[in-house]
């Protein structure tokens, strides 16, 4: 809950179509119930949507500033979603707790449904050719009626053919990134975060989930060529700046697995479904009347 207080929008500087714009312009109307969704396909992929991911955060308390009291506080509604293995630790992002970051198998029927059961109403995926996909029956009705904004993104920060962009050059901006790729030397990071976090009690008829720790998920020479890949994006003037391509809902459905989607399978027929499920619940009745 570091982040309540660490981030503000602020420290981010927005261009849409090459113009200086708002958070305002890229998060469209966000209110307090929108969730952000991050898939990512490899270890630490998500580092190459940071700044969307904070700027997502900094709304999520703008939208309800007393989440940021220090008496009642409450972590951001991010979640994270690990196809097809666990691909490192976001509790630095406040990524918390545990729960949301949600490990599912490299099947997109199954990554939609996870996605569709956190309710996520802005969602990320990795940039990839969209590919014909098989989703569960109804699934991408539910997700095309709620999610609002899909934007692609890549591990390396710079999409192909990008039209948005994303700048921050403060500390406080890179300082999450910094304690995920280098935990062992962010020794001010981490007191800085502390000092955010402030005196926090833990209320008798709640549990502090202790989870085991999650580094051999990134091994020490990926984080170190993360760092250097994440060097490679700033700018003359210290910022570093990453891309996102804005994306339709129902194209970044059939972006969310990895590698070639599952062969299609026959459908069920509709109305004969409809009559194993009258024929089911009259077999019920019946055997519950004896």
């Amino acid at each position: 809950m570091h982040t309540a207080r660490q981030l503000d929008e602020s420290l981010f500087t927005i261009e849409i179509d090459g113009r200086p714009t708002d958070r305002a312009a890229l998060l469209r109307g966000w209110g307090p119930l929108d969730r952000l969704g991050v898939v990512t396909h490899e270890p630490l992929g998500t580092i190459g949507a940071s700044h969307l991911l904070q700027l997502a955060i900094t709304a999520f308390y703008d939208a309800r500033p007393a989440r940021r009291d220090r008496e009642r506080p409450v972590y951001p509604d991010v979640f994270v979603f690990h196809v097809g293995g666990r691909w490192g630790d976001h509790a630095d992002f406040d990524v918390y707790p545990p729960r949301k970051e949600v490990f599912v198998d490299d099947d997109p029927r199954s990554i939609l449904e996870a996605i569709n059961d956190r309710g996520i109403t802005r969602l990320v995926v990795p940039d990839r050719a969209p590919e014909p996909t098989q989703h569960g029956w109804k699934e991408p009705a539910q997700a095309l009626d709620r999610i609002v904004d899909a934007w692609a993104y890549s591990p390396t920060g710079r999409v192909a053919g990008g039209d948005v962009a994303v700048s921050a050059s403060g500390a406080r901006a890179e300082a999450n990134v910094r304690m995920i790729l280098e935990p062992t030397d962010s020794y001010h990071e981490r007191q800085q975060m502390r000092a955010h976090i402030g005196q926090i009690r833990v209320p008798a008829d709640e549990l502090l989930p202790s989870p085991p720790p999650r580094t051999d998920e990134a091994p020490e020479d990926l984080r170190r060529r993360l760092l250097d890949r994440r060097r490679a994006l700033e700018g003359p003037d210290g910022a570093r700046t990453e891309t996102y391509r804005r994306i339709a809902v129902a194209d970044a459905l059939r972006m969310l697995h990895r590698g070639a989607a599952p062969a299609f399978v026959a459908s069920g027929d509709v109305e004969a479904l409809m009559d194993a499920m009258v024929d089911a619940a009259g077999a019920g009745s019946a055997t519950a009347s004896h």
